[in-house]
């Protein structure tokens, strides 16, 4: 139900899905709503929120352990999102934008559940960009910018059904990171 929530929250935003949604896209029994998520809606969102935040991490650590340098890690970061958008057909965005743009900031265990999951995903990238040759000021400046352009990148691509914004964004931010490393050896 999980995973099907999120996709349905990339596609439609939280307020625009229903557990009926939920239910038919992953084919559970009615009753396993309320054995599951007996805080309702929101705890199902806080799952989500979970979930995205640990796959984004993964999706770091994926392209880490693929490139030999801070503009290749951060390109091939950002090319899992810009690939994920195209190939949905420009129908699923970020799950958690919708989170953020759409609750009150009331619903606190939601909200520091999702503030804890972008944390942990910046406090990552700057680590991987620490790693190579990036100081750690610096990385997590531009880890909050990589991850500032990933959210405008997966709304303006979306948008205008193109990958171009993507690929612009992918073009600036490796030039960001060939430039702070590049700030070091000088």
């Amino acid at each position: 139900m999980i995973t099907a929530a999120r996709r349905l929250f990339r596609e439609r935003g939280y307020l625009g899905t229903a557990f009926s949604d939920v239910l038919a896209a992953s084919g559970a029994p009615r009753g396993s709503v309320y054995f599951h998520f007996p805080g309702g809606k929101e705890e199902l969102g806080r799952e989500v929120a979970i979930m995205h935040g640990a796959d984004t991490i993964a999706q770091i650590n994926r392209a880490a352990a693929s490139a030999d340098s801070v503009e290749e890690l951060l390109a091939a970061f950002l090319a899992q999102s810009r690939d994920r958008l195209v190939n949905s057909g420009y129908r699923e965005g970020c799950a958690v934008a919708p989170l953020v743009v759409e609750l009150a900031p009331g619903a606190a265990p939601l909200t520091d559940t999702i503030q804890a999951g972008f944390r942990d995903s910046l406090a990552v990238l700057a680590a991987r960009l620490t790693e190579r040759g990036v100081p750690a000021e610096r990385a997590t400046t531009l880890a909050a910018t990589t991850m500032a352009g990933l959210e405008g990148g997966l709304i303006v691509s979306r948008a205008v059904r193109s990958p171009e914004p993507f690929d612009a964004l992918i073009a600036d931010v490796a030039r960001l990171g060939a430039t702070a490393v590049a700030a070091i050896n000088k």
